[in-house]
């Protein structure tokens, strides 16, 4: 479900770099793997398997977990870093994901069982990026709407929705990175405003 995001958190999402992001996607993807093998699960079989997951269930897990922050499916709670905030929505992903699969497995799964459930678990993971692609949507409508009237912020407003990086937000405007930081400023006092 879409939560209203506070300008603090908007403010903090914008504000991640692409070297933060792959900071936290490898701190994300260890607790992971770790997570996994910890509770007696592997990758190779069981509901983390590829066949299960449609994937690596680390690159699946770590991307699904990333989208859920970013398109306002958690709120990014005030004292965690974004490594540990990513971690808490992997808990709870993973807790899912087991007790689905402990609800609908048999001793000895066989492939067919796995494949079976792999379809399953792919059709959720498909109608998950599309409800997270949607908030996504969304949340740019609702910001567009706010600053209709503001033609340089439609601008920046593009521009992030294609690169979430300062440099280059400012090389497809044509502006310093330090306009595109007052543009932002300019949008979450709108949007807090709202």
């Amino acid at each position: 479900m879409f939560k209203q995001l506070n300008k603090e958190e908007w403010q903090r999402l914008l504000a991640v770099t692409p070297k933060e992001k792959k900071e936290a996607m490898k701190k994300l993807a260890r607790w992971i793997t770790w997570d996994i093998s910890t509770r007696g699960y592997d990758l190779e079989h069981g509901p983390f398997s590829r066949a299960a997951m449609g994937g690596s269930a680390v690159e699946v897990l770590s991307q699904e977990c990333y989208e859920a922050l970013f398109c306002g499916e958690w709120h990014w709670k005030k004292d965690r870093s974004l490594s540990s905030m990513l971690i808490e929505i992997a808990k709870s992903k993973m807790g899912h994901i087991r007790r689905d699969y402990d609800n609908h497995k048999c001793p000895d799964m066989s492939l067919t069982s796995e494949q079976s459930f792999r379809k399953q678990v792919e059709m959720d993971i498909a109608g998950n990026w599309e409800r997270e692609s949607n908030l996504r949507d969304m949340g740019y409508d609702i910001a567009r709407t706010i600053v209709k009237n503001h033609p340089q912020l439609l601008a920046y407003l593009d521009a992030l929705y294609r690169y979430n990086d300062y440099s280059a937000i400012a090389k497809s405007m044509g502006v310093s990175v330090k306009k595109v930081m007052e543009l932002e400023k300019q949008l979450l006092d709108m949007l807090d405003k709202g």
